[in-house]
């Protein structure tokens, strides 16, 4: 046999080879044909990882959404969240958004499977470090899911210069820890 037809046969060999695996995996579902989650689906809860966001007039917090269903269901990638007082009464709170982000980068949901996590980092300013500063103590933090709501207690302290609404960041959820999927 000569070389070229050599080196073709081991091509075919190698293409067929990879179809037949390829065409026996089971692919994954993407994000955009799984359910959204449900405020039922989720449990919301604060991690201040022992004060490993505080210094210098600023603090922060890990978000942590578990889905608590028995099946895998998509979030927001970044949730609007609401601030609220004792009463649920909304505060002057809003999202920062960073310069240069107008409309913002594309931020794609996140399926969070049965009894996983999906945690986000939030930041603010906790300091009165500005003139005439107006700080806000939240009692709840709040999410909206279609027509449902889930609340959970909170306990920052976010400061602004007088007039205007304290912010906070908050880049996305991402899936935590990292989810692989069983070959069974």
């Amino acid at each position: 046999m000569n070389k070229p037809a050599s080196n073709a046969v081991y091509v075919v060999v190698a293409v067929v080879l990879i179809l037949a695996s390829s065409a026996s995996a089971t692919p994954l579902p993407s994000a955009s044909t799984l359910l959204a989650c449900t405020a039922a689906q989720l449990s919301l809860s604060f991690d201040g990882e022992g004060g490993n966001f505080d210094g210098m007039s600023q603090s922060g917090t890990l978000l942590v959404l578990r889905n608590i269903g028995s099946q895998t269901c998509t979030v927001p990638g970044r949730p609007a969240l609401t601030f609220e007082d004792a009463s649920n009464t909304r505060l002057p709170i809003s999202l920062e958004t960073p310069p240069g982000m107008h409309p913002g980068p594309v931020i794609l949901p996140v399926a969070i499977p049965a009894n996983a996590e999906a945690t986000g980092e939030l930041h603010w300013v906790s300091g009165e470090v500005f003139d005439n500063s107006k700080c806000f103590t939240p009692a709840f933090v709040a999410i909206t899911f279609g027509a449902e709501t889930l609340r959970a207690p909170f306990t920052g302290h976010l400061c602004a210069p007088s007039g205007q609404d304290a912010k906070y960041r908050f880049a996305y959820l991402k899936r935590d820890p990292v989810y692989v999927r069983s070959k069974s």
